[in-house]
């Protein structure tokens, strides 16, 4: 996968190496205007929680050196919650926003598709929503056939239920669980809490950006 980005430790898309005439590759620069930076994010959210845990862990071996077992407990307990919760809620997040760009890039492909071949019918008088609707819109529409033929289709229809379970669920699995199980998305056996780590969040990533950097590219 060619990421053309601006020299920079934050990655932008290099306008130069997109066709600006055409609507799909319009909507993709677009898309990587948000997509690419992210990945800084993804990555600068590992680093804080790493700097993090080590810090209690630091603080919990220096208490217990001087005998201080109150401290020593607190940044046990702390470190504990830290493992098992917030990094898990930050990857929570990260899903969110994730999932978030995509929707909006695949909805900014059909305007940009509308507004530059001036169709009359807008996403919005499609029935449905979310992604469905918007690779109705490019089928019915648009007329281009393929987008969710697309190898990622399927692995990115399950990363947006896996934000839906925990917008709606606290990130509890209520049905569906051998499609998570497909792609490798871990959930707890005892209460279906769906387990997100880093990688899992690199590996959502990086098929949301190959799905697009195809799928966009496709014409009528």
């Amino acid at each position: 996968m060619d990421i053309h980005s601006i020299e920079s430790n934050v990655k932008f898309p290099d306008m130069s190496f997109y066709n600006m005439e055409k609507p799909g590759e319009m909507a993709l620069y677009i898309a990587h205007c948000d997509l690419y930076p992210f990945r800084s994010v993804i990555e600068n959210n590992k680093i804080a929680l790493d700097m993090i845990a080590e810090g209690y862990h630091q603080m919990a071996a220096e208490a217990r050196e001087q005998g201080d077992f109150v401290t020593e407990s607190w940044a046990m307990t702390s470190g504990s919650l830290h493992t098992s919760r917030v990094w898990m809620y930050t990857q929570y997040s990260l899903l969110l926003t994730m999932v978030s760009i995509l929707e909006e890039a695949v909805n900014t492909l059909c305007r940009v598709h509308m507004n530059m071949k001036h169709l009359t019918k807008e996403l919005k008088d499609i029935k449905g929503s979310g992604l469905e609707r918007a690779a109705k819109y490019l089928k019915e529409v648009v007329e281009i056939k393929g987008f969710t033929a697309d190898r990622q289709w399927e692995y990115i229809t399950v990363i947006r239920d896996a934000r839906n379970m925990v917008v709606h669920n606290g990130g509890r699995l209520v049905r569906d669980f051998e499609k998570f199980e497909k792609f490798g998305i871990d959930y707890r056996e005892e209460d279906k809490q769906l387990y997100l780590d880093y990688k899992d969040i690199v590996k959502m990533y990086d098929a949301i950006l190959e799905f697009i950097d195809r799928a966009f590219r496709l014409e009528p």
